[in-house]
């Protein structure tokens, strides 16, 4: 049975009757049994449960929502400390500052912000928790004219390894404020609520344009050689498909008026004019799950990287014969970056490694039934390996890939060094570890194997992070 006493989470074991739904995900790849899934109320009862679980030498794992694309929020005969249950949103006096608990909903936050007419530039999903996406930098609908979500971050209440409550901003704790802006989630702590600087907002302008199989393709090369340059008022992405599914998707939110967008959209819709065209003003609120409607739980790979700039035309033939024999389910996807991503003092005063990057690439794939793994893998696979030379080498950690050999290259790149320095500050014995969470330390060896660069590899070992 669920059991509760004064500071100890609500508990629910393999004995209890909501243990299967207490240890499922999102994603059914992972189908874990953990020893038991904890569900604290307030900031006191993860501090119990922290503690609990070091005195009782059990590991444990963080879930928000349960939506890590790779099933880094639960494992098997282990703790999953879950925190839906801590919700809220709270706004200053002066709608300058939102503060906002790491369970809460994303609907039920813009929801909340609304009512004060401000919001934050977070993701676009309203049925995910906020935790989960937060310190890896938060990428959405509003990132080229409100930057990432890390931007407007400007404090966090976070529960460390001894289970002591931290309140960090960029005065407290700056190390720790600087690594949370990038450095992925569940590396240090327990972050329970964020503090947020928030801006007005009122109407926006909803676009979305469809281009079929055959257009597909030179669509998404007008766009990206468009987006280089855009207003950065518009936020975009575009999505392209394969010839069963659809052919190419861009959905747009432009900080703007109707009028406005037309003109500057129209050198892009007159090269290559779409088959569907849908346009409105409304207020912002009404956008929210516009761009995104969660898919149910499924069986689901996101394969993350980044581009420089517009793929040329080698990349964009590899995209279009993947795409043209690609299973059902599967899709690439582009945001467009750049904008207020690229102002001024930004990178140093955030972890995030890969401001410079004009695209946010995913290969994705939804599809049902264990039967159908080996084809889909395959395909994903299949289609970054053939892209590989035409990215960065970088990837997203908000998306991360079990099948990334050099994942801290790839998420951290010359960030990798001072946030292993927070490591070791924060969480020296590494209690905060799962499959992908930044080490305490690196034998050379793995640092050459992780695909560490020279100049990263020799500040490791300025800071003593290398070990014999």
């Amino acid at each position: 049975m669920v059991t509760r006493s004064a500071h100890v989470a609500a508990t629910v074991t393999a004995a209890d009757p909501g243990y299967d739904e207490a240890r499922r995900v999102w994603n059914e790849r992972f189908d874990c049994r953990p020893r038991a899934v904890l569900y604290p109320a307030d900031v006191a009862e993860v501090t119990v449960a922290i503690r609990a679980a070091r005195d009782e030498g059990v590991p444990f794992r963080i879930r928000s929502g349960g939506h890590n694309v790779e099933g880094f929020s639960v494992l098997d005969d282990g703790y999953v400390i879950d925190l839906s249950r801590l919700t809220g949103v709270r706004v200053s006096d002066d709608r300058a500052r939102g503060t906002v608990v790491a369970g809460t909903l994303l609907g039920d936050v813009y929801s909340g912000l609304w009512a004060a007419g401000v919001t934050i530039p977070a993701g676009v999903c309203p049925d995910i928790r906020i935790g989960g996406h937060v310190l890896g930098g938060g990428v959405g609908m509003l990132v080229r004219s409100r930057g990432m979500l890390i931007d407007s971050l400007v404090g966090l209440t976070m529960v460390d390894a001894d289970g002591e409550v931290l309140e960090a901003d960029d005065d407290s704790h700056p190390d720790l404020m600087w690594a949370s802006r990038g450095g992925g989630g569940g590396n240090f702590g327990v972050a329970t609520s964020y503090t947020f600087h928030t801006r007005p907002i009122g109407d926006v302008t909803l676009v979305t344009a469809t281009w079929d199989s055959m257009n597909a393709i030179t669509a998404l090369d007008r766009w990206q050689h468009w987006m280089v340059d855009a207003d950065k008022r518009v936020n975009a992405r575009f999505s392209l498909f394969s010839p069963a599914t659809g052919g190419g998707l861009m959905a747009a939110l432009f900080e703007g008026t109707r009028a406005e967008w037309e003109s500057l959209a129209r050198p892009l819709l007159a090269q290559c004019p779409p088959t569907d065209y849908g346009i409105r003003e409304t207020a912002y609120i009404n956008s929210v799950g516009t761009f995104s409607q969660l898919v149910p739980s499924i069986r689901a790979k996101f394969v993350p990287a980044l581009a420089a700039g517009p793929l040329d035309a080698e990349a964009l033939k590899i995209l279009e014969r993947r795409h043209r024999d690609a299973p059902d389910g599967v899709k690439t996807g582009f945001y467009g970056l750049g904008g207020a991503v690229l102002g001024a003092g930004l990178a140093e005063k955030s972890a995030f490694a890969h401001r410079s990057s004009l695209f946010c690439v995913e290969y994705l794939g939804h599809w049902k039934g264990a039967e159908n793994d080996a084809e889909h893998l395959g395909w994903l696979a299949g289609i970054r390996d053939e892209l590989r030379p035409f990215m960065t080498g970088g990837a997203y950690v908000n998306s991360p890939d079990r099948d990334l050999s050099d994942w801290l290259h790839a998420y951290y790149g010359a960030s990798l060094p001072r946030l292993m320095d927070v490591k070791r500050r924060y969480d020296p014995e590494d209690v905060f570890r799962f499959e992908q969470s930044i080490p305490v330390s690196l034998s050379p060896s793995a640092a050459r194997a992780g695909g560490l660069t020279a100049p990263v590899i020799a500040d490791l070992s300025a800071r003593g992070l290398l070990t014999s």
